[in-house]
């Protein structure tokens, strides 16, 4: 296992089973600027050079990808962009560097906390057992690597019609199913769900019982669009007494709209293992009260992948939380320790150990990609001195969005691969 940094990249190269897999994190070369020629006719002052910010990002992807052999292999991109109307531009510029895609790719209205008007997160694999198969989507990849069978999809939207987020959301998950559904996987394989939605804590509709945010609103379409789906009842060890949900995270952005990026399996080995996992110091998530939300969050605080020698844990989006309650309102240092306390409390081999999953030792040294959203872009100081503390050479994403309870001010996610 390896971490690099160069001046606007950084990457892990770790083992994914008998294979290879990078995480890769990219911003700008610097955030190149352009001058307009006559004040009277451009802004005044300095704007941001879209294209060039753009071109010197996918330039160190490529070169990052071919010297490390991953060139063939991308299986999820995600990219960050401060306005959605240079979704287009991205994609345009994405088509010239990699003319056979980046994998699944979605793209997200976040803005990078650098200031760069983007940010890329890379996910791709290499192995000589290694097999792609065709898709019926562009967004879509599937692969398949020691008899596990991987589904890995991005950018699921809504159609146009619906109006509202809860409606929104709905028709975004149903799409996503429709898309598992077309290439022969099923709604219990899912493993790890990504949902971005726009103003995540504004009123989106007023009941007899109040105002409901449009994050509680999406957790009733998720509610609703799960149903009574027993997911990974094939995969789960007896120790799993637990109710099973994927992992997810579900973040701010600042579009008005949802997007939805995931992860399923489908394993034909009888040593493979995918169990959710709890942090005992925290309330598991779908057993919240009503006073957060009327239909819980459906999630789980992680997600391990067992079998062989070989563990990856998919950790959700985590906040300063214990139990069920918002600890240290206000103090972006306290919130970002005890963001990480959860995190290696979830990973810690005894947790593993505890969910049936023997043998493996894990803490915050095996986080191999982390993607940390800020609410405020005047805390990244602090928040970042924590991180590079107790991180130390991990590859980091910063993003600025909306956490879902007003107190909180970071919430971290990340990849952490352990081996025996």
């Amino acid at each position: 296992m390896r971490k690099t940094y160069k001046k606007n990249i950084t990457y892990s190269v770790i083992p994914f089973g008998a294979a290879l897999q990078m995480f890769l994190i990219a911003e700008p070369a610097e955030n190149f600027v352009t001058l307009p020629e006559d004040d009277t006719q451009g802004h005044g002052k300095s704007v941001p050079d879209w294209q060039r910010q753009i071109r010197s990002t996918f330039d160190a992807i490529r070169a990052t990808l071919v010297a490390e052999g991953f060139d063939a292999g991308v299986v999820m991109s995600n990219f960050y962009l401060t306005d959605i109307a240079m979704k287009e531009l991205l994609r345009q510029i994405a088509a010239e560097f990699f003319p056979k895609g980046l994998g699944a790719m979605t793209i997200i209205p976040q803005a990078p906390v650098s200031g760069g008007v983007c940010g890329a997160e890379i996910w791709a694999l290499k192995g000589r057992k290694i097999k792609r198969q065709e898709s019926n989507s562009d967004n879509i990849i599937i692969a398949e690597s020691d008899s596990v069978r991987w589904f890995f999809g991005g950018d699921f939207r809504s159609d146009n019609s619906p109006v509202g987020a809860y409606n929104r959301s709905l028709n975004a998950f149903k799409n996503f199913g429709d898309s598992l559904t077309a290439n022969k996987f099923r709604l219990d394989q899912v493993i790890r769900t990504w949902i971005y939605q726009g103003h995540l804590v504004l009123p989106d509709k007023t009941t007899a019982d109040g105002v409901l945010q449009r994050y509680q609103e999406l957790n009733r379409a998720r509610t609703d669009f799960f149903g009574e789906t027993k997911f990974l009842s094939k995969y789960l060890p007896v120790e799993c007494k637990s109710t099973a949900f994927p992992a997810s995270t579900g973040i701010g952005a600042d579009d008005v709209d949802v997007v939805i990026a995931a992860v399923a399996v489908e394993a034909a080995r009888e040593d493979f293992i995918a169990v959710p996992l709890e942090n005992p110091h925290q309330t598991s998530a779908f057993s919240y009260g009503v006073n957060y939300s009327p239909q819980s969050p459906k999630f789980a605080r992680g997600m391990a992948i067992a079998f062989d020698n070989w563990c990856q844990i998919f950790v959700s989006g985590t906040a300063s939380i214990t139990d069920s309650e918002s600890r240290y309102g206000g103090d972006p240092t306290l919130q970002t320790e005890q963001t990480l306390d959860n995190i290696e409390a979830l990973i810690d081999g005894s947790n593993l150990t505890q969910h049936g999953i023997r043998g493996f030792d894990s803490s915050l040294a095996n986080l191999e990609c982390v993607r940390v959203y800020i609410k405020n872009p005047n805390d990244f100081n602090v928040i970042n001195e924590v991180c590079k503390k107790r991180l130390r050479n991990t590859p980091i994403l910063y993003t600025i969005a909306d956490v879902c309870r007003p107190e909180l001010l970071v919430e971290i996610e990340g990849f952490a691969v352990t081996v025996k």
